[in-house]
């Protein structure tokens, strides 16, 4: 009943509006330069906590897979997985001090992502410093091990019960594709619900989530679809077309996190479908 009375074509306008007047297109290209900076600080952080867990190297072949399956395009993924593991593994083994800086831009990238969503929710009041470490800790190292651990278990669960089932291989391939989705909005709901410095309504953040992962998978699609019929960028830059390539593939992520959270922030709004006065 709600959804059908819902009204989603002034949902949608609202949203869209507040994305192109607040230049959030802006804010995504700064998430993405800054993501291009941190990201392999801040997979070198999570592996060295991931590996105190047991079974870290199923954990961590779950999540490239899931990463491949619903966060990055699918030509790429492999090679750019390989990279960032790579590229972490030897940023894991700095002095005390390089460690020390890793830490820090991992600091950086959290801490203006933070700026970005509070933004999103039109706040202004910033955490105290000791809730920010606190929140920020156990987003590195708590939440990599809950999401891996949850992917351990379902994957094991799925590949069981499709063995027993003796399924098709395309099959077991949609199965698979739609655990990774349901990982993905688990990933981007939990951000919506606990990173803006606000009380973000659970199913507002479970909304949000899963359109976002919608989002991420019409953006692999499409990305797809670019690379197959207009080779642009491997026909100018050759082997060196992996960056732009991946530099343009964090800049449309940030654009769909971004615009799955200000979905959770305006949701609020359109809730009473009644004579409430909207805002312009």
């Amino acid at each position: 009943m709600f959804l059908s009375h819902f009204p989603w074509h002034r949902f949608a306008a609202r949203v869209l509006h507040r994305f192109v007047e607040e230049n959030f297109d802006q804010i995504s290209a700064s998430l993405a330069f800054t993501t291009l900076l941190s990201l392999v600080p801040l997979v070198a952080v999570v592996l060295s906590i991931v590996a105190l867990v047991p079974f870290f190297p199923s954990m961590v072949e779950q999540l490239e897979l899931s990463l491949a399956r619903s966060l990055l395009p699918e030509r790429g993924a492999g090679m750019i997985i390989a990279y960032i593991l790579e590229f972490s593994q030897k940023a894991a083994e700095v002095t005390a001090i390089g460690s020390l800086a890793l830490v820090a831009t991992v600091l950086m990238l959290l801490l203006t992502i933070e700026r970005a969503f509070n933004h999103v929710w039109s706040v202004r009041e910033t955490r105290p410093w000791w809730r920010r470490l606190r929140l920020f800790a156990a987003l590195v190292a708590l939440w990599p091990v809950v999401i891996g651990g949850v992917l351990l278990a379902t994957s094991y669960a799925v590949t069981t019960s499709l063995g027993v089932l003796d399924e098709l291989p395309w099959v077991r391939q949609i199965l698979f594709k739609a655990l990774g989705l349901v990982i993905a909005s688990l990933f981007l709901g939990g951000l919506y619900h606990v990173l803006p410095n606000t009380r973000v309504a659970t199913r507002d953040a479970a909304w949000a989530g899963l359109l976002a992962a919608l989002g991420f998978l019409l953006l692999q699609k499409g990305f797809e679809l670019y690379l197959s019929n207009f080779p642009t960028y491997t026909a100018v830059y050759g082997t060196f077309a992996t960056l732009p390539m991946f530099l343009l593939w964090l800049y449309l992520s940030w654009a769909v996190v971004l615009l799955g959270a200000l979905v959770a922030a305006t949701l609020p709004e359109f809730r009473d479908t009644g004579n409430r006065h909207l805002p312009p």
